[in-house]
């Protein structure tokens, strides 16, 4: 039971965070976007970003509980933190899943460690075990970080800061023209984007 609360409080985070993202995405927020790279600076920057974003809504928990003397507070109080960290957890998963493309895997992998961190900071145990499951997201996020990237274009796109048309390549990357079948599907797919 001490691990059931936090598997099924991640579950929500990350529904929720589906969610937050799927309307994001509807709405045009290219932050949003799982498309793309990411190389080892931006990786770097924006990984050591969102880690002090997740031990802010760390610390803004542990005050909180200080000042709870009510039910109705404590749950206000869970209700309030799963939203933050569901805000969290897309771009969590947009990190990951453009440094894993800038990598050469799927970013699905990206998305499921965006998860397992979330059901990290959701687990409350003993301090010397959440002290190593800290030390342990730093040390993936450090691999990561360490790991090269593919310096020429792979299916997931062109390498950040790369001029668009590599000059020394056989390969020549051009976006095929649609099909009628797909020009068929975008055209009902704006006419009914107009209707709403």
């Amino acid at each position: 039971m001490d691990l059931l609360y936090p598997v099924l409080r991640t579950v929500l985070i990350c529904l929720v965070g589906f969610g937050i993202a799927y309307q994001g995405r509807r709405r045009g927020y290219t932050i949003f976007n799982l498309y793309g790279r990411f190389n080892r600076l931006q990786f770097f920057i924006l990984f050591m970003g969102l880690m002090g974003l997740f031990y802010a809504v760390d610390v803004i928990e542990a005050r909180l509980f200080d000042y709870i003397v009510t039910l109705p507070a404590y749950w206000a109080t869970r209700i309030l933190i799963g939203l933050l960290q569901a805000l969290l957890f897309p771009l969590g998963c947009v990190l990951f899943a453009r440094r894993i493309h800038d990598i050469g895997f799927n970013g699905w992998a990206g998305i499921l460690w965006a998860s397992i961190i979330i059901f990290i900071n959701t687990y409350i145990a003993v301090s010397p075990l959440n002290y190593l499951l800290d030390l342990f997201v730093w040390i993936i996020g450090f691999l990561f970080w360490v790991l090269p990237g593919q310096p020429e274009p792979n299916k997931y796109g062109y390498p950040p800061f790369m001029h668009q048309e590599p000059l020394h390549s056989q390969e020549h990357f051009e976006p095929q023209p649609p099909t009628p079948a797909e020009q068929e599907v975008r055209k009902k797919v704006r006419k009914r984007r107009k209707k709403r």
